[in-house]
């Protein structure tokens, strides 16, 4: 958020006739984080509810001052300040503190250029931005800036994180409201030791207070998961209010949060319009299985409806028209779900809206009965006890088969008003996203020629075909050599068929013949070659000092066969040992056996979880120094099939 490129529009700013002491912390600072680049002396959001025309409206304070540590300014220049439609920015103030002798000279910031956000899958989004540059920075300088947001509606407040992507000296979040309303915290990724908290009463007022100290700064790690998994923050959620003797209800529980998602809908899709129900006839006509009909008609919006983000005010939070959305032949995720339902409804058949996290949310709706668990809406078909999750913008997925991206989260399925049903997306077990690569190679000296197909199933299949067919030419043919690559850069790969590509119901299948030079070793009359080709997961640790976890887009085996034709004139002298490491998560098999004159290798790689947690580190540890050796081609004869001239 804070570093996002280069200034979109030139700032203009002007240094005024006012100097502050520069004060002895700077240089304490400086001793304190020699290996830093910047620290944040201090961070504060101060959030104050207070009751207007009759219901809670939140005013968040927020300010930072940001010491910069070294001649490395750049980064810091560019900030952004985020709000949507149901908020407003207030009291913008922002200026560069700039050393001079032995006082700093303060340069304001002049203009602040307004831009709207838009993000890709968004659900909720309606984001708005004003950008400005801090002006004169150098080694030494401070950035310090400060607004308030307004917060409109209590559904859409609030969360802070204690730490950012600097380190910070001081770091504070409060909250103060008045004796008729009602809120609810939970701290996550943190414990009561690490954020102090205090509470004060002051009048009709309470405040309540976090705080932490010497927060570290927030590491980029690779295959890191959104950072609420793993960095410390609060969500502060308006339970309820009560005005003129009457308690209502903002974020108390699931029901809350559902009452006010129907209440946004209730009116869209009243009617089916003649047009979408010749549509939804024409798509079903001689089909009398409800489960086929349902089937085709996620088809349809799959292929014939284009997913377009745009959200702009109540749009982020309500589906267009089902009819609109068909008649325009595009929409977002909403508009899509609402097409489906209305589309299902059409066939009389019972179908859904589903309000649903992807798995960039940790949150369960119980712990957060607000619009934070949530950025993304689907649509739930329910037959014989059976629950269908339909994600009509996963193009490339077939029906009953999920997006990736949904596994194993709660999805709010509305069935109506007061009428609710809370169900979790299963996680697609690692059998049925199974990457299996058999090549079938002979020997010429040290070269190697083969030939191999590729099965690719599942996720496997659904990632696999997607960047096959988006990429341009030289992208593609660069995924394709990392994807079927053997041995070592030396592979070349000579020739590639693909079949079942645009059949989303159907396995991929790819032919390819390859050639390998210089892997196989010779010393005198015998020859000896690791037959596991494929190198994946080969001195792949994870640093001890690593805190985020390591996220896996999808369970999944990748299997490798490798068949060796053994030359004329040659016997079998040695075969490594079978190996293998079990662990509920992950693990692995390698075997081999003569089989009359091949030689056979097969290797099997499991990932059995959708996260690698801090607390599995070590034994992924010891299974890649396990699995390492025996996929190196040189340094481990022991691991090496060893061929002896007669």
């Amino acid at each position: 958020m804070y570093m996002k490129g280069l200034l979109l529009s030139i700032l203009i700013v002007y240094a005024l006739p006012l100097y502050a002491q520069k004060p002895d912390e700077e240089a304490l600072l400086k001793t304190k984080y020699a290996d830093e680049n910047a620290v944040f002396v201090s961070r504060k959001e101060n959030a104050v509810v207070k009751m207007e025309n009759n219901r809670p409206v939140i005013y968040s304070n927020v300010s930072e001052d940001l010491l910069l540590l070294t001649d490395k300014t750049s980064g810091y220049m560019e900030r952004e300040i985020y709000w949507s439609y149901f908020s407003q920015i207030q009291n913008m103030d922002a200026h560069s503190l700039v050393p001079d002798g032995a006082k700093y000279k303060t340069i304001k910031v002049k203009t602040f250029t307004r831009s709207n956000e838009i993000s890709d899958g968004a659900f909720y989004d309606d984001s708005r931005a004003y950008r400005f540059v801090f002006p004169g920075l150098q080694n030494g300088a401070r950035c310090i800036y400060s607004y308030t947001e307004k917060v409109n509606d209590p559904h859409l407040y609030g969360r802070f994180f204690f730490n950012t992507f600097a380190p910070a000296e001081d770091v504070e979040y409060s909250i103060t409201f008045p004796s008729n309303v009602k809120i609810k915290y939970k701290l996550f990724n943190t414990n009561d030791s690490l954020i102090k908290f205090s509470s004060k009463i002051s009048g009709k007022n309470t405040t309540y207070t976090w705080s932490l100290q010497n927060a570290k700064k927030v590491k980029e790690e690779d295959n890191a998961p959104n950072i609420t998994y793993y960095v410390p923050h609060i969500v502060v959620l308006i339970d309820e209010y009560t005005v003129n003797g009457q308690t209502k209800k903002v974020m108390n529980d699931v029901a809350s949060l559902y009452d006010w998602y129907y209440d946004l809908v209730k009116d869209v899709n009243v009617n089916v319009s003649p047009e979408l129900k010749s549509v939804v006839d024409s798509i079903t006509a001689g089909v009398t299985d409800s489960l086929e009909k349902v089937k085709r008609i996620f088809n349809w919006v799959q292929n014939d409806i284009t997913y377009v983000a745009y959200e702009d005010s109540l749009g982020g939070l309500v589906p267009r028209e089902a009819s609109l959305v068909c008649s325009r032949r595009f929409g977002d995720c909403k508009d899509m779900a609402s097409t489906l339902v209305q589309m299902i409804r059409a066939a009389g058949l019972p179908a859904y809206q589903t309000w649903i996290g992807t798995r960039d949310i940790p949150y369960t709706f119980t712990d957060v009965p607000s619009p934070l668990a949530t950025n993304h809406m689907i649509c739930t078909y329910i037959q014989d006890g059976k629950h269908y999750f339909m994600d009509a913008t996963g193009k490339d997925a077939p029906f009953g088969y999920f997006t990736a991206m949904i596994q194993g989260k709660d999805a709010l399925i509305g069935m109506g008003k007061d009428k609710f049903e809370v169900a979790k997306v299963p996680e697609m077990d690692a059998d049925k996203n199974v990457l299996s690569d058999t090549t079938h190679i002979s020997l010429s000296n040290t070269h190697i020629q083969g030939r191999g197909v590729v099965n690719a199933s599942g996720y496997e299949k659904i990632v696999t075909g997607r960047e096959i067919q988006n990429l341009e030419k030289k992208e593609r043919d660069h995924f394709m050599v990392g994807l079927l690559q053997k041995g070592n850069n030396k592979c070349s790969i000579d020739s590639l068929v693909y079949h079942n590509l645009d059949d989303r119901y159907k396995n991929l299948d790819i032919n390819y013949n390859f050639s390998l030079d210089d892997y196989a070793q010779q010393n005198g009359n015998e020859l000896y070659v690791n037959m596991a080709l494929d190198k994946e997961y080969m001195n792949d640790l994870i640093e001890q000092q690593r805190k985020a976890p390591r996220e896996v887009e999808y369970k999944n085996i990748k299997r490798n066969v490798d068949v060796l034709q053994i030359p004329n004139g040659y016997k079998v002298s040695y075969m490594p040992e079978n190996s293998s490491f079990k662990d509920n998560n992950f693990g692995y098999d390698i075997k081999y056996a003569q089989k009359d004159n091949t030689v056979v290798s097969e290797k099997s790689v499991y990932v059995n979880t959708l996260m690698i947690k801090p607390a599995d580190f070590p034994e992924w540890n010891k299974m890649i120094k396990q699995l390492s050796p025996r996929l190196q081609r040189i340094g481990y004869i022991s691991e090496a099939v060893s061929l002896v001239n007669n």
